[in-house]
């Protein structure tokens, strides 16, 4: 049994990906999401789906010991060149943590990367997968930042090869081979 530990779930596209590789009874799929519509679909469409509910508050009782992947695209409100531009604010987990144990209000929503760090420290998965926005300008120091913490570097992949949709992503991961896929047109 594969645990999959998804952060910012959405409605499980992550999950709808997994699901068409391995069957219902070959994984468990643990979901962190607040919107009610989109855990409302994940529900309809994968009725077996554990819902962890806010990021921050998740706790390593929450979840199996042997987690085999953790995934999720942290918000990029604060790191697209339509977003504020404010960034993921600071620069390591530990800044974050101790800044978030003295009960600091952080603005914004790009700062939760630290919580995708956090749990990823914490369930130490066989491998890891984060999605976020191609930053410019500015925020460009922030691709350093979450390479330098995830210890890889992104992958440049626009859904363009593959959809109608104009969407430039960068994308950092662990799993052997992953390489910019062939142009569809």
């Amino acid at each position: 049994m594969k645990n999959f530990v998804s952060l910012f779930d959405g409605m499980s596209c992550g999950q709808l990906a997994v699901s068409k590789y391995l069957s219902k009874d070959e994984y468990k799929w643990f979901s962190s999401e607040i919107e009610y519509s989109s855990m409302n679909v994940t529900n309809h469409n994968f009725p077996k789906t554990k819902q962890l509910g806010d990021v921050s508050k998740i706790t390593g009782t929450m979840l199996p010991k042997d987690i085999f992947m953790v995934m999720g695209g942290s918000p990029c409100t604060d790191l697209s060149i339509a977003g504020s531009k404010r960034g993921i604010v600071m620069e390591s987990l530990d800044e974050y943590l101790r800044l978030k144990n003295e009960g600091f209000k952080f603005e914004g929503e790009s700062y939760l990367f630290w919580e995708y760090v956090r749990i990823l420290e914490m369930t130490k998965p066989e491998y890891f997968f984060l999605e976020n926005v191609n930053m410019t300008g500015k925020n460009r120091k922030w691709i350093n930042v979450i390479s330098d913490v995830l210890g890889v570097q992104p992958i440049n992949i626009n859904s363009s090869l593959l959809t109608a949709q104009n969407r430039d992503r960068l994308y950092w991961t662990n799993i052997p081979g992953v390489t910019v896929p062939e142009d569809l047109n």
